[in-house]
């Protein structure tokens, strides 16, 4: 049977089959009524639906195309459908119908933003789309339709951002968000989570350099307090270099400090040559002021004296030095029974470790990674991605002797050395030199690994006398970031990642000449030497000779005693061979003793989260908490315990375990005896913990309004007007 399509708005396409219309004179040459036909135009169509109904033949519109464009956004105009259709060309007719305007919108610009679930990451990957397609005026009143929606259903904090429809709202947005513009004016807290386009590095450059210039290098320090992105932070700490390189006499050691954690090894090395740091002191006694004193004096003034051939500066170190070396002789054996240092030994760390059911903990144990370069490989891993953020970067105390045969296995077992036969490793071993982000890719893994990786030890022994030694070890700690970053990509999202970051020991920073003899019956590597010493050891559990130190194994954990420098020197090599050797390790010194302990955590967002904690009750009897909990975040989380304080030696600890949906509110009431009195009432504080599915635990200060009423109080005289 014959059909007859008519196109009213003209603009449809012509299906396989029929012939088109478009006059008069072609409707009157058609053959018969024998041949399927597309009318075409309002007029022409008028005409032959009474045609063809005077005859008993149906006709059937045809959908026009501009309608249905229309119909996905109102706003849109003739000249702005004509313009859209002349982009999408034969597109069109494949698309799915109804149109939908992230179909249309696919068609238009093929990505994966227009079907993404709604999130700042989404929000950030919008100005980007933005900023860099520059969309023509045509699609502008698309692009406001879409951010309206979004808009809508959005309950995150960047959802203002949808608002923006073109590449100069999306750019000024941007320069906010990163810090180049206002900062304040944008209400995301979070880090913009995207890199950042190499034409806003180059905007952030010439703005801040202006301001560096114009406050005397002081600007940086307004940077390093904004939360954005790494890069830019290392930008400007870059050009606030390039100032003061040029300006010397205005640098301060606060300001050189303030750049330590963004510039190079030769990029610090370069401004320490105009300012000393302060010089080492005196070695503290507590732990946690020892590794204070290593991180902010002892450190700063190695690195520069290392750089330099100054004789005061180099006695100054080994003084501090040896002060740390006889600290830590007194302070390892006590620590093995249990004293204050305990806790600070990298072996008994990692007994502390905690993985939860949804998570994955990656120790990663380089060899012989000391502080300077520990310090180049987080720079680099930050450089490399957004999506680890520092949850810890601290420091920790290694075991007796210095040596990977020592120090290694019993950091994976948690344990001194004479342990480790007995214990097994805390976690799963991973393959050296070969990368686990295949292994971890497939989701099915959880609970601890080792990873543990032959460099830069190696790079240091095989390249020893390299002019280019620093290059080549940097070049090994970038290969790593890399590897770390490649992990982090491939394990599934919905993994709790976290990445602990140490080694088994440092690396004198400086040159030791091979001087000592390796004493009878022992085995010499280094700055350390093994075996029987036959010595008669006092309580302490060692002995000082000149400028060895030799440690009664039983006292230190070991399995056979140790020989110790405590200066710069080494033992002679195989066949008493003499010479010398950069960056040696098994000694005392502090660089050698005190390792990095920085730990990492993926995609790692403290939840938007309000919590007001009211109530009334009668002081010393009962009462009624209500914990009000707004979550405005994504993803459930759980109200692990919230604690009243009332006074100093005063808490209430209450145990909860309540569900909060995301985007949701709870009020969880609470039976309290005995209810504060109204003193304790008036300054009592609270703070309520919350974990998300993964385990991690944030801890939330609570908004406190309880109300407390004293039975004790002096009654009204109810017969004081009869008086």
């Amino acid at each position: 049977m014959v059909e007859v399509l008519l196109d009213r708005e003209g603009d449809a396409s012509l299906p396989l089959g029929y012939r088109l219309v478009e006059s008069e004179v072609e409707f009157l040459h058609c053959p018969g009524l024998s041949q399927n036909l597309m009318i075409r135009g309002e007029k022409l169509c008028n005409w032959a639906e009474v045609f063809y109904r005077a005859r008993g033949i149906s006709c059937q519109e045809v959908i026009s195309v501009k309608r249905e464009i229309r119909s996905v956004c109102s706003h849109l105009s003739d000249e702005h459908i004509q313009a859209l259709m002349g982009q999408l060309g034969e597109r069109l007719d494949i698309l799915r119908r109804p149109l939908t305007i992230q179909a249309l919108l696919q068609a238009l610009y093929p990505a994966t933003i227009w079907n993404t679930p709604l999130s700042v990451r989404h929000a950030a990957s919008w100005l980007l789309w933005l900023f860099h397609e520059d969309p023509a005026e045509h699609v502008q009143p698309l692009l406001r339709r879409i951010g309206e929606l979004w808009l809508s259903e959005a309950r995150h904090e960047a959802r203002e951002v949808y608002k923006a429809s073109s590449r100069q709202d999306a750019q000024r947005l941007l320069e906010d968000w990163l810090g180049i513009g206002d900062r304040s004016a944008v209400p995301m807290v979070e880090e913009f989570p995207h890199s950042v386009p190499d034409a806003l590095q180059e905007k952030a450059r010439q703005t801040w350099t202006k301001r560096i210039i114009e406050s005397h290098g002081a600007f940086f320090e307004q940077i390093e307090k904004l939360n954005i992105p790494f890069s830019l932070k290392k930008l400007a700490a870059k050009e606030t270099r390039r100032y003061y390189v040029k300006n010397y006499g205005e640098l301060t050691i606060p300001r050189l400090n303030q750049l330590i954690p963004y510039l190079s090894e030769s990029e610090l090395n370069q401004l320490r040559q105009y300012i000393a740091p302060q010089e080492p002191g005196q070695v503290p006694e507590e732990p946690v002021d020892v590794l204070k004193w290593f991180r902010q004096r002892y450190l700063p003034y190695r690195e520069w004296q290392h750089q330099r051939a100054d004789i005061e500066a180099k006695d100054k170190v080994q003084q501090s030095a040896r002060q740390f070396a006889i600290w830590y002789l007194d302070s390892y054996p006590k620590a093995l029974a249990g004293a204050s240092l305990k806790k600070w030994i990298s072996f008994n760390k990692v007994n502390e470790l905690n993985c939860g059911e949804n998570c994955l903990m990656l120790l990663v144990v380089l060899d012989g990674l000391h502080a300077t370069d520990a310090r180049y490989l987080l720079q680099s891993i930050r450089s490399h991605t957004q999506r680890l953020d520092i949850v810890a970067e601290d420091f920790a105390f290694t075991t007796l002797p210095t040596i990977t045969q020592f120090a290694k296995e019993a950091l994976f077992r948690g344990v001194p050395p004479i342990k480790v036969p007995y214990v097994e490793p805390v976690g799963e071993i991973l393959p050296e030199d070969k990368s686990p982000a295949i292994k971890l890719a497939s989701g099915q893994h959880r609970g601890i690994f080792l990873w543990r990786v032959l460099e830069p030890d190696r790079t240091y022994h095989q390249q020893n006398k390299s002019e280019n030694l620093r290059q080549k070890v940097e070049g090994c700690l970038e290969t790593i970031a890399l590897i770390i970053n490649e992990i982090i990509e491939t394990i599934p999202d919905h993994i709790f990642v976290q990445i602990v970051i140490t080694t088994d020991h440092g690396r004198l920073l400086g040159r030791a000449v091979r001087t000592i003899p390796v004493p009878e019956k022992m085995k010499g590597h280094g700055r350390a030497a093994w075996g029987e010493t036959s010595k008669d050891y006092p309580a302490s559990g060692y002995i000082i000779e000149d400028q060895l130190a030799y440690l009664f194994a039983e006292s230190f954990g070991l399995s056979e005693d140790v020989v110790i420098p405590l200066d710069e020197s080494a033992f002679l090599g195989n066949d008493d061979r003499a010479g010398s050797e950069n960056y040696p390790h098994g000694g005392i010194f502090p660089e050698e003793i005190i390792v990095p302990w920085i730990v990492l955590t993926r995609d790692y967002v403290r939840p938007n989260v309000e919590i007001t904690i009211k109530g009334h009750g009668r002081a010393r009897r009962g009462g009624t908490l209500q914990i009000h909990i707004l979550n405005q975040s994504d993803i459930e989380l759980t109200l692990n315990e919230a604690e009243i304080s009332l006074r100093n030696d005063m808490k209430i600890r209450l145990q909860l375990e309540a569900p909060i949906r995301p985007y949701s509110e709870i009020t969880h009431s609470v039976d309290l005896e005995p209810w504060p009195s109204p003193a304790e009432a008036k300054i009592a504080k609270a703070v309520a913990r919350l974990r998300q599915p993964n385990q991690m635990q944030f801890d939330y200060p609570a908004v406190i309004e309880i109300e407390s009423e004293d039975i004790y109080v002096e009654q009204e005289n109810i017969l004081e007007d009869l008086a």
